[in-house]
């Protein structure tokens, strides 16, 4: 498997790999310096390689450079080989071995070309002495053969002995990478210590939990990183009996940045060929919300008091039984917990299995039941029945909840026979509401015919068509026409309102301009604005506003609203009625500076028949139906009708209509 070269010179162990050769060649060195030297000048320019190269090590940027360049050194090496060679005559005999050194080292640190020409190379520099005149025996040419043939050995041995190692290293890392791989998919917490208590392993779980890094944490006492409530004393006390100890499972407390986790542990000695203790796995499962919720469970059955919680198992046999139930069924939890089952308070027709094998259906809906308590008497209960399942999904057993409803159907039964009473009592209401408003119908219908023929009769009399009228009298009929006039208006708001009520009045709504209202109203309103010295202003828009409604019942609203303005302000006053909108509703004002409602009557002036103090003293004419027609109207139209107290004195009625069909 090919294999290439390794940036060695960039490293920060290089010096321990480059002072055994160093060591080789200083010694070589003053080997060479023993007499006799032939060339003195060759040995210094040998040191001063030597210096140059090693500079080079030093100062060149070797990581920042290709790898290959790295072979430099070495192969510069060889001229140091050749220059002791030249200086000490001493041939390849001689200085000739040291040139397996940068042999040596390519094969160990660089590829296959590299080494190649470091061989190459060598077998220059152990000829090089016959090459350049120096005499050469017959054996030196062998021994120089020979040498030749120990650097390819030698470099074939590095190389074989590199890929084998290097190898060997791929596999290793490969295993680890998966080992951990493993170990951070997992959802346990997997971490290991030595026999000293130093972590060794730290999973990616252990990392997410304590929001430590691994590489922070592996290489430190167990004991220092603050994890355990305990301060970590347990587990080194378990490491000194570890051979009786483990292995051995636990619950214990981890203090995390974000508060206690409970961890379950289950821990391993492990051991080596010799059987010695070497190190602990100790694998944790994160419990802390199962045990928050057994402990709410817990207390949720001990609080639960006004509930009667039974738990059984496939069996049926009672596994939970709380307070509740003992309060409901008079047993004790001891009578019944692993001795008997549901079956035994169940009090009503049908089968425990129907009702199981509803829940595990899916049905959880509360159903009436019945149970029997241990003095033989019978409680209705509403109930619910679920299913509880083991991690696999299996059924492991029933929770029946159930309440008891003894009193809820008392008062449900007690609220049946209100609700029959007061459907008697409605129809009753209902029958006197018929009556009256026949009543009201039949006396307005019978009081208005005559009415009308007294009217026509004083009109015919003030006319003169019946003879010549004194002044006196004159008063006495304009008397009669003003109180039979309020008469007829009083029936006609009577039988307005008992139509509105019997719906018996029909909405024709259309799209309506505001100023036509205004205009109607006005136009109607004319000769009792000629009697009252009342100043009315009137502010519409130059645009035209448009409701959708009915003309004439929107006409009586305003003829209502300033009828009502113009007879409770004083003469010299005034009132002001004006009109905006923004689209989508149309707001009609009317304002006054009558005589004002007082402000804890301002809600009931809409109430039928209502008439403020302050129009009663002044006795002011009036039935007390105007406003609560006009309500009516307004609401049927969609729209909403309110008052308050103007600033100062008077009054202002605001009414909203909106532009499109909302009418009822």
């Amino acid at each position: 498997m090919p294999h290439g070269d390794l940036h060695t010179l960039s490293r920060p162990d290089r010096w321990q790999r480059i002072l055994p050769f160093l060591a080789v060649t200083v010694l070589a060195f003053a080997v060479a310096l023993l007499p006799p030297a032939v060339h003195p000048a060759a040995l210094i320019a040998a040191v001063g390689l030597t210096v140059v190269l090693l500079a080079l090590v030093v100062v060149v940027p070797w990581s920042r450079l290709p790898v290959l360049l790295e072979a430099g050194p070495p192969l510069g090496y060889f001229g140091v080989v050749l220059l002791l060679n030249l200086g000490s005559d001493g041939g390849p005999a001689g200085n000739g071995p040291l040139a397996l050194l940068p042999v040596l080292w390519l094969g160990l640190y660089h590829g296959r070309l590299a080494t190649a020409i470091g061989v190459v190379v060598m077998a220059v520099v152990v000829v090089a002495p016959a090459a350049l005149g120096s005499q050469m025996i017959r054996a030196e040419w062998r021994r120089g053969l020979l040498l030749i043939a120990m650097g390819v050995i030698v470099a074939t041995a590095a190389q074989s002995w590199t890929h084998r190692a290097r190898t060997a290293t791929r596999e290793a890392r490969r295993e680890r990478d998966f080992n951990q791989a493993i170990l951070d998919s997992t959802g346990f917490l997997v971490l290991a210590v030595d026999r000293k208590g130093i972590v060794i392993a730290f999973n990616r779980r252990c990392e997410e939990l304590t929001g430590r890094a691994a590489a922070d944490v592996i290489g430190r006492p167990y004991r220092d990183l603050g994890l355990s409530a305990d301060g970590g004393e347990r587990l080194s006390a378990a490491l000194t009996e570890a051979a009786t100890f483990f292995p051995h499972t636990a619950e214990r407390d981890w203090i995390v940045p974000d508060g206690r986790r409970r961890i379950v542990w289950s821990n391993a000695a492990m051991t080596g060929d010799d059987g010695r203790f070497t190190h602990v796995i100790c694998t944790g499962i994160d419990v802390t919300e199962q045990r928050r919720t057994e402990r709410l469970f817990a207390d949720v059955l001990r609080a639960a008091t006004e509930q009667a919680i039974i738990g059984v198992d496939r069996a049926g046999t009672v596994t939970v039984f709380n307070a509740g139930a003992e309060r409901l069924l008079g047993y004790s939890a001891a009578e019944v917990v692993g001795v008997v089952g549901l079956q035994h308070f169940h009090a009503e027709p049908g089968s425990l299995e129907d009702v199981f094998a509803a829940a595990r259906a899916g049905d959880t809906e509360a159903r009436e039941g019945l149970y029997r308590r241990k003095d033989g008497s019978r409680v209705p209960v509403a109930r619910t029945v679920s299913v509880i399942r083991d991690e696999s999904g299996e059924v492991g057993g029933y929770l029946n909840v159930a309440r008891d409803i003894t009193r809820e159907r008392r008062t449900v039964e007690a609220m049946r026979h209100a609700l029959d009473r007061e459907r008697e009592a409605t129809a009753r209401l209902r029958e006197l509401d018929k009556v009256r408003a026949d009543l009201v119908a039949t006396v307005s219908h019978e009081l208005r015919t005559p009415l009308t023929s007294i009217l026509g009769n004083v009109e015919v009399i003030v006319d003169g068509d019946a003879g010549p009228v004194a002044a006196a009298q004159a008063r006495l009929l304009a008397a009669v026409e003003r109180n039979a006039r309020r008469l007829l208006a009083l029936i006609e708001d009577l039988l307005m309102l008992s139509r509105i009520e019997a719906g018996a009045v029909k909405i024709n709504a259309r799209p309506v301009q505001i100023a036509a209202v205004v205009s109607g109203a006005l136009e109607a309103l004319e000769t009792v604005r000629g009697r009252r010295d009342v100043e009315l202003e009137v502010d519409l828009p130059s645009d035209p506003l448009v409701v959708f409604g009915d003309r004439d019942q929107l006409e009586r609203v305003v003829i209502n609203l300033l009828d009502n303005a113009l007879k409770f302000t004083p003469a010299g006053g005034s009132a002001r009625l004006s009109a905006d909108g923004d689209g989508e509703q149309v707001r009609l004002t009317v304002s006054d500076t009558g005589m004002g409602i007082p402000e804890d009557e301002i809600d009931q002036i809409f109430e039928q028949f209502f008439r403020s103090s302050r129009s009663q003293e002044h006795q002011s004419q009036g039935t007390g139906l105007g406003l609560a027609i006009t309500k009516t109207i307004v609401e049927r139209h969609g729209g909403r009708i309110w008052a308050t107290p103007a600033t100062g004195q008077g009054t202002v009625v605001t009414c909203l209509l909106p532009c499109r069909s909302a009418v009822n």
